[in-house]
């Protein structure tokens, strides 16, 4: 049986991220240089595809886009990190979203402007539903709840995996998604909002009822939960010097997808994702720091005896 065309193929909010860490001591008014200053693609799926591409898999990404400045930087962000343009859609009148993020200098949190304007919502005929029969992961997030649950439906009906990164959205829709991924990585905050739940033991349990997928939890720098026949097992967050969170959630998802799409035990593809979170966490934006298969090689004296005997049978 050939290859599919596209392995995997994400859907979800598409944006154009100006980056930004100012220098110390500024205040408003002011001008100030600095080469802490970056371009850079955005979003949860689209992101994680990227990182996915980077360890060589055949990625597309599926969006609406114009002719205007900001959605060629979106074109031209999706063609340098290897993601096939096969699924953008030319749409003269929308665009990519952008957004202006600001990161603290001590803490590396965010502060994060953007705007929607005539941004390219997909429509349900917009949902490549025979390249998704012939993939092998489909890649969701919430942003865009028409193709984020039609998407979702497509993969269940095709029997392709399936993995939904949700920030927010109402307790229906977040139930929706939950009962159609095959594996659900959520933050702790939005899981919390699923749930009602508090810790994350109470929360796994909680999503086991409202869906049949693997359940996972994350909340930053204190790592990541998930359920096993044997009960929760946790994942440490790598210990890095953080420059900017941006992206490091959706740089897990790549990086367990990268996991799963070997063949992975769960616990070998929570540690892999939670060392590319790392690597992006040390670098301006979420796509600067995304690691490869020359980083694995130079970073894995970090990793598990297990983990380093499945990279190194990486073919």
């Amino acid at each position: 049986m050939p290859e599919p065309q596209h392995e995997v193929i994400a859907a979800g909010i598409n944006v154009v991220d100006i980056l930004a860490r100012p220098p110390a001591g500024v205040v408003p008014g002011g001008k100030y240089p600095t080469d802490e200053l970056e371009v850079q693609g955005g979003g949860p799926a689209s992101t994680a595809s990227c990182v996915l591409a980077a360890f060589g898999f055949r990625c597309a990404f599926v969006a609406r886009l114009g002719g205007d400045a900001i959605s060629q930087l979106s074109r031209m962000q999706f063609r340098s990190a290897g993601i096939s343009e096969d699924f953008l859609i030319d749409s003269p009148e929308e665009r990519a979203g952008i957004s202006v993020v600001q990161i603290d200098r001590e803490s590396g949190e965010r502060t994060v402007c953007y705007s929607l304007k005539n941004y390219g919502w997909l429509r349900d005929e917009d949902i490549p539903r025979e390249a998704i029969h012939r993939a092998r992961l489909v890649i969701v997030d919430g942003y865009d709840p028409t193709a984020t649950v039609s998407m979702l439906e497509a993969a269940k009906t095709a029997g392709c995996a399936s993995m939904v990164d949700l920030e927010h959205g109402d307790a229906n829709f977040l139930h929706r998604c939950i009962g159609l991924a095959s594996e659900v990585i959520l933050p702790l905050h939005t899981a919390r909002a699923a749930t009602g739940k508090e810790e994350p033991a109470e929360v796994l349990q909680a999503l086991g009822a409202l869906g049949k997928g693997q359940m996972i939890v994350t909340d930053g720098a204190r790592g990541s939960w998930a359920t096993t026949e044997a009960g929760v097992v946790h994942q440490a967050a790598f210990p890095v010097e953080v420059l900017d969170t941006n992206g490091c959630g959706d740089a897990y998802h790549g990086g367990y997808g990268v996991g799963l799409l070997l063949g992975w035990p769960l616990e070998l593809r929570m540690e892999f994702a939670a060392w590319v979170a790392s690597r992006v966490a040390m670098k301006l934006g979420g796509r600067a720091g995304i690691p490869d298969r020359r980083t694995v090689g130079e970073c894995s004296h970090l990793f598990s005896p297990q983990l380093v005997a499945a990279v190194s049978n990486w073919e």
